[in-house]
């Protein structure tokens, strides 16, 4: 049984709980009685005491009391009398209900029905006219009104939902629409890629045949200076065909159409290949490429596109390496992985830069005198052809400091044809 003990606030006797009685207190009833009648307040504090439902009840009789009552906070119900002086009850309702801070019985005396009736369509969720007023019709009064206000707030609470749900719909479809809208334009663009690309070759394979007769002499001898010229047009020539079938490589990556024939391979063997194929560009700059080549396992791969891969890392480092330094590939097996990593010591990335390096056409320098030359195409099929593979690829590096790119690749997966994935 609760106890409880008087004291006087304000020259009003109130009521509280005994400060050690603390059983209840989060799931019992918080009730605000609201009355300049301290008899009446004593009237109804004796019907829910004998109720004996654990209600933790508190009194004001005077606006200062009310206030102070409210603006604390913790209650589950008013009962509210109309006729309050200073600021009357339909006052009191009016910030109540505006505040949502619970729901509010209205008590009623002779004559003042009426009022009561208007302050239901106010925000009042019941009234009890004091002279009808029994300890039954009390307890049902509040029983019916918390649950009236329980099924309010979770209406309230649902169409919040709803509203938040169809709001969020709302955005999804957006989001929808504009990544069709990309994918079209994704699509476009690689197909304009590929027409492009496909055009363009056309041509060159007869005019880089007729440039080599010329140099070879079936066209007559040349002399010194128009042999010159004929290698500048072959060495543009063919730089011409690489832009040509790496814009092909990429539409095809970026399609998913790119083939790829997996079998039983030695990652050591593809880079040894891709050393070979990067000889003339390391030695027109005089850079060392060094190999560090551990045993390694055999692997399920793409000899020639994971061969291709390694030789645009490999031509990436050579290009931002400065005159006579040194590229260093090494191979080493972590876990279930086999890793390689390229080091070059040139000019390195800034940490804002890095994060574009995979992506189609991206260029750290993209100034019109920027020193190094390229289409940015190189990485991003570089990373494609990881992907495909199941792998990871990633860059360390530090301005001014050089740049290691890294990827690795399972080694035990059972793979025998596969696409290549769309470049994020």
């Amino acid at each position: 049984m609760k106890s409880y003990k008087l004291r006087i606030m304000n020259g009003k006797l109130g009521e509280t709980e005994d400060e050690g009685v603390e059983e209840n207190k989060q799931s019992a009833v918080k009730i605000l009685i609201c009355d300049d009648d301290p008899a009446f307040r004593k009237l109804v504090r004796s019907y829910l005491r004998s109720a004996d439902k654990g209600f933790v009840l508190k009194e004001a009789g005077q606006k200062e009391e009310i206030q102070k009552a409210l603006d604390k906070g913790g209650i589950d119900l008013v009962l509210m009398d109309i006729l309050m002086p200073e600021k009357s009850g339909v006052e009191w309702l009016e910030e109540i209900v505006e505040k949502r801070i619970a729901p509010v019985v209205m008590l009623t005396g002779f004559g003042s029905e009426e009022i009561a009736v208007q302050s239901i369509r106010e925000g009042a969720i019941d009234y009890i006219p004091k002279d009808h007023l029994t300890k039954d019709r009390l307890l049902n009064t509040i029983k019916l009104t918390l649950e009236i206000w329980k099924r309010k707030l979770a209406e309230e609470e649902k169409r919040r939902l709803l509203e938040e749900l169809g709001t969020k719909n709302a955005e999804l479809k957006k989001a929808m629409e504009h990544m069709a809208d990309l994918e079209e334009v994704t699509r476009m663009k690689t197909d304009f890629l590929s027409i492009t690309s496909h055009e363009l070759r056309t041509p060159l394979t007869p005019m880089k045949s007729q440039l080599q007769m010329l140099r070879d002499g079936y066209m007559g001898k040349l002399n010194e200076r128009q042999e010159k010229s004929i290698e500048t047009v072959l060495r543009n020539l063919t730089r011409l065909e690489k832009l040509i079938e790496d814009i092909l490589d990429l539409s095809r990556i970026e399609a998913g159409k790119i083939k790829l024939s997996f079998e039983s391979m030695n990652i050591n063997d593809a880079i040894r290949e891709a050393i070979k194929m990067q000889e003339t560009s390391a030695k027109e700059k005089n850079i060392e490429i060094s190999a560090k080549l551990a045993e390694m396992p055999n692997i399920i791969g793409d000899a020639d596109r994971l061969g291709q891969a390694i030789g645009n890392l490999l031509n990436n480092a050579i290009k931002f390496s400065e005159e006579k330094g040194k590229v260093i590939i090494e191979t080493k097996r972590l876990g279930k992985n086999v890793q390689v990593s390229i080091t070059d010591y040139g000019t390195g990335i800034a940490k804002a830069d890095q994060k574009k390096l995979f992506s189609p056409f991206s260029q750290v320098d993209t100034t019109l005198e920027r020193e190094h030359e390229g289409t940015g195409l190189g990485l991003a099929i570089a990373k494609g052809i990881i992907q495909a593979h199941n792998g990871k690829i990633w860059v360390e590096s530090e301005l001014g400091k050089g740049s290691t790119f890294c990827f690795s690749i399972p080694i035990n997966q059972k793979i025998t044809e596969k696409e290549a994935p769309y470049i994020g």
